[in-house]
């Protein structure tokens, strides 16, 4: 098991793809500090999401952003992710 740091959170999203995703979400003072995909089974097209979606939903402060076009199964398992874990967060 991944050893977290206080205000970091693992999120799980499944793409029909590659199969489990996981994030870590940095999430402090109302805010997305920090979003890395940390477990991916994702084929090449799936990276255009991996290396851009995250700053993304930094930038917005929310998983609600639009999919990266041409990876939208990876797109939708990354902000399945993000939302597991941000509904961690703010339980906390």
């Amino acid at each position: 098991m991944r050893e977290i740091d206080r205000n970091q959170y693992i999120g799980s999203g499944f793409s029909a793809y590659g199969g489990e995703l996981e994030v870590l979400l940095t999430y402090q003072d109302d805010k997305i500090q920090d979003l890395q995909v940390i477990k991916h089974h994702e084929s090449e097209m799936g990276q255009w999401a991996l290396d851009e979606l995250p700053g993304k939903i930094i930038a917005a402060n929310s998983a609600d952003v639009d999919g990266i076009t041409g990876a939208s199964a990876t797109s939708r398992a990354i902000k399945e992710a993000t939302k597991d874990a941000l509904q961690q967060a703010q339980q906390n």
